[in-house]
């Protein structure tokens, strides 16, 4: 049987055609470019559900988090994880394989902060954009660092660890803001979800959605994810985490 996942997100609208074993086909469009004709564009199906944002008329409508977390626990081969929702903004569950999400919180921090912090203060909404200036920066530049303050590392913080984000801002170079905000967004990510697994006895924190697919998103998150001595996952078609758990969880 094939099924067909549609995950209406805060940016884009994402589809997953699943046959219950592997993805036949996934489709994305930004939601501002949204219209019922993209529905009429997706391949055939045997069943279809929905998830995210206000329900559809007529559509099956399943519980997001339960989605995010199904989807997620497929995509990394695991039973059980700690999985997190890098999107517009960030959301982290408890997910146990055929068992309901536990909601642990999240953070407005996300994709949409990078691209309106990128718009205020870099002139460019583009994450690719934002990106490729990060990757030429200096952030201890912008950055107050705990070495700065103390000479030295403390408790599990290194020297070059954040104290304090855009605290010193010896540099307004575009190159060492967007590598301050790539930072910022990162860790503000990172810890939230470390802090928000400790409970729950998980080692394994599965990230998904768009953000998480950059590889300097990545790289932060896996520095901070080392300091709680956790196991941070980037699983391939991350950005589809939720609507193939739409997919996965139609009856």
């Amino acid at each position: 049987m094939k099924t067909l996942g549609i995950d209406f997100g805060a940016s884009f609208v994402d589809a997953v055609l699943f046959d219950g074993k592997k993805i036949l086909h996934q489709q994305s469009i930004p939601k501002s470019n949204y219209s019922s004709k993209f529905l009429h564009q997706l391949p055939s199906s045997d069943k279809l559900a929905t998830t995210g944002g206000k329900p559809k008329k007529n559509l099956l409508h399943l519980n997001e988090f339960d989605c995010l977390g199904q989807g997620g626990l497929f995509l990394s081969s695991l039973n059980s994880a700690i999985v997190i929702n890098c999107g517009t903004g960030t959301s982290i569950i408890l997910a146990k394989k055929s068992k309901p999400s536990t909601h642990l919180g999240g953070t407005g921090i996300g994709g949409g902060t990078l691209q309106g912090l990128g718009k205020l203060i870099l002139s460019t909404p583009s994450p690719s954009k934002i990106f490729k200036l990060a990757q030429a920066g200096n952030r201890t530049q912008v950055d107050l660092t705990v070495g700065d303050i103390l000479g030295q590392g403390i408790g599990l913080l290194p020297p070059e660890a954040t104290a304090a984000n855009f605290a010193k801002l010896n540099s307004t170079k575009k190159s060492d803001l967007a590598q301050s905000l790539v930072t910022m967004i990162s860790e503000t990510i990172a810890v939230t979800a470390c802090l928000a697994a400790q409970p729950t006895k998980q080692k394994n924190l599965v990230f998904v959605g768009r953000l998480a697919t950059s590889q300097l998103i990545q790289h932060k998150l896996k520095q901070v994810c080392q300091l709680f001595h956790l196991t941070p996952l980037f699983p391939r078609n991350a950005a589809y985490a939720t609507a193939l758990g739409a997919a996965l969880l139609i009856k």
